[in-house]
């Protein structure tokens, strides 16, 4: 039966402009069609894994089993699920740094059992997929939070990955909170 494999490389994850993402296409034989470096983002949006195949390769790239699902993208991510680990419960630091152009600056690490596994902006962190992609891309490893995809609209969805985000990021140390009481929290 056709399928892929996937690996990661820690050390192409480190680079600049990096594709740390090996996919090999496997034939119905089992035998390797050939392979192809992408990103995290790449390899889990499936238009964009889709577009990677061809513009690397020149060939199209359709799991019929995937695209003729309810939710060809949600199906994609289970393809892919059952490739990469998944990312254990995690938890998020900001740490500040100050850049003399832009002033200070809020950063997050992204730790699970108390040790750093990669670090996102803050835009990245607040949205859901693309936090999906960045964790993917710097650790090999895939979130997924069933409360967040289990809901198709935009803004609910935003909400829900607040709620989940709340649990997890910590609040600014002591000489970099705005306050001892954060009420919006």
């Amino acid at each position: 039966m056709a399928g892929l494999q996937v690996r990661w490389s820690e050390h192409e994850a480190r680079k600049p402009y990096a594709r740390p993402f090996g996919v090999t296409f496997i034939g119905d034989d089992g035998a390797a069609l050939g392979s192809v470096a992408m990103s995290g983002a790449d390899l889990l949006y499936l238009r964009q894994f889709q577009a990677a195949v061809l513009s690397l390769t020149g060939e199209l790239f359709d799991d019929e089993s995937v695209t003729s699902a309810p939710d060809p993208q949600r199906a994609w991510l289970d393809r892919i699920a059952a490739l990469v680990p998944s990312l254990p419960d995690f938890t998020v630091l900001p740490e500040s740094t100050f850049d003399e152009h832009s002033g200070r600056e809020f950063h997050f690490t992204v730790c699970v059992g108390g040790a750093p596994r990669c670090a996102v902006d803050a835009r990245t962190l607040l949205e859901y997929q693309d936090f999906q992609a960045a964790v993917a891309h710097q650790t090999g490893a895939l979130h997924r939070d069933a409360s967040v995809e289990s809901i198709d609209a935009g803004d609910e969805r935003a909400e829900a990955w607040m709620r989940a985000l709340r649990r997890r990021v910590q609040r600014p140390g002591e000489g970099d909170a705005m306050a001892e009481s954060w009420p919006w929290r």
